[in-house]
């Protein structure tokens, strides 16, 4: 008589033996079908393992079950625009800094109408109201004319709470920041603003000109003050009137940057003899830049000079004595008035070699001199300044002929000397 089917497993063991030597312990439940009549392997579970040439078993970590061990809580939630501009406020710390600069209700009709504007990109105060019923803003009541009137004509008297404001972004800029300087000559009708003056228009239309001033912090990339300065006064003269008012800041010789907008002789050595911390670009087409660059080009050319953040960038640093003349404004010490004066000052000067930059270049200039090249020979007798200069230097014109018809050909000489220094520029400091 067979033995009668109970339909229980059986816990069992079994050993696979791996090519490296080592033995797999494994935990194999069976249990038997009836129908097919044999045995069939249920589950089974590593146990451990005994490596080649022992007699150890060695235990498996057990694996952690779902649940165990730290709990995580997530969340999914569809963020938009405001969700993502609330973030930015919070991060930056731009929202604590108004609202502990200005009563909660100015502070959070200034953050609602500062969002709307980035989020419409700049749309009018006047559609804020139905741009409001579409989404969150930290004002939640309807921000009417009258109460966005009344809010700009009570921040507009509230000096105390606009420094405030500043006071705040620049504790958390450092003691010692990196600024990046930008100027706007502005035209202007009205006669109300104490800044408007005639001075340098680079519209040309003969207004009142009021200057705006914006200071960034390089490194968090946030402005750090606004001014605004008569028209007429110059780019140093700005510059130091704004840094004098930084002093409240509790900010010490910040280093100003600024572009090849503001490079000249004459605010370099402004900056040198206010000793003012400076860095800015330096014109390509001047002398002493020319004389870094083929004192550098050796260097330049090394593996030692390659940019460690950007490969395709070389770059190298020279220290020169510069020389600055100015002529005397007022008779001192024994000087006359009108009498030139010279001073010495040392400045750094760092050069950078890009060979992308270069192809480019070189690619524009050859273009640009065959379009002039083909318009001189096709009888266009009139040109732009510029396009005249590279006319009467990079083109060699004569007539041929009875008929005088004009031939014209390259400059070799003054070309192969352009294309030497394009692809280099470079930052000077003091």
């Amino acid at each position: 008589m067979s033995k009668p089917v109970t339909g229980k497993t059986h816990v069992g063991e079994r050993r696979e033996r791996r090519p490296n030597g080592d033995v797999y312990i494994y935990e194999r439940v069976t249990a038997y079908n009836e129908q097919a009549r044999k045995t069939y392997t249920v589950s089974q579970k590593l146990k451990g393992k005994i490596k080649s040439g022992t007699q150890e078993v060695i235990t498996t970590r057990p694996k952690k079950r779902k649940g165990e061990g730290v709990v995580a809580c997530a969340m999914r939630k569809h963020s938009g625009l405001t969700d993502i501009l609330e973030w930015v406020g919070t991060a930056s710390g731009i929202d604590d800094d108004v609202r502990s600069s200005f009563s909660e209700g100015d502070a959070a009709k200034i953050l609602s109408i500062a969002r709307y504007w980035i989020g419409s990109g700049g749309n009018t105060v006047p559609r804020l109201e139905g741009w409001q019923v579409m989404h969150s803003l930290p004002y939640s009541e309807a921000i009417t004319e009258d109460v966005y009137g009344d809010l700009f004509k009570s921040v507009g008297r509230d000096e105390d709470g606009v420094q405030r404001y500043f006071s705040f972004r620049a504790d958390r800029f450092g003691k010692y920041p990196v600024l990046a300087f930008d100027s706007t000559i502005l035209s202007t009708y009205t006669e109300n603003q104490l800044q408007a003056r005639r001075g340098f228009n680079t519209d040309g239309d003969g207004l009142n000109t009021i200057k705006l001033l914006t200071l960034y912090s390089v490194k968090e990339r946030e402005p750090l003050a606004f001014a605004r300065q008569p028209g007429n006064v110059p780019d140093v003269i700005s510059i130091e009137n704004a840094l004098t008012q930084l002093k409240c800041f509790s900010l010490e010789k910040p280093l100003i940057v600024t572009d090849n907008g503001y490079y000249s002789q004459e605010n370099m050595m402004k900056f040198a003899l206010r000793n003012m911390k400076f860095l800015t670009l330096v014109d390509p087409n001047v002398t002493w830049f020319r004389e870094a660059v083929d004192a550098l080009r050796e260097t330049l050319g090394s593996m030692s000079s390659t940019c460690p953040f950007d490969p395709s960038v070389c770059g190298a640093m020279t220290m020169r004595t510069h020389e600055f003349r100015q002529v005397r404004q007022r008779s001192r010490n024994g000087k006359l008035a009108g009498e030139e004066e010279t001073f010495v000052r040392r400045l750094y000067v760092h050069v950078f070699y890009s060979p992308d930059n270069d192809t480019r270049k070189q690619l524009a200039f050859r273009k640009d001199l065959l379009d002039l090249k083909a318009q001189v020979e096709g009888g266009v007798a009139e040109f732009t300044k510029s396009a005249q200069r590279k006319i009467e230097r990079y083109l060699v014109c004569s007539k041929k002929g009875r008929d005088g018809q004009v031939k014209v050909g390259f400059n070799d000489k003054a070309t192969t000397e352009a294309k030497k220094y394009f692809g280099y520029f470079a930052l000077v400091s003091n």
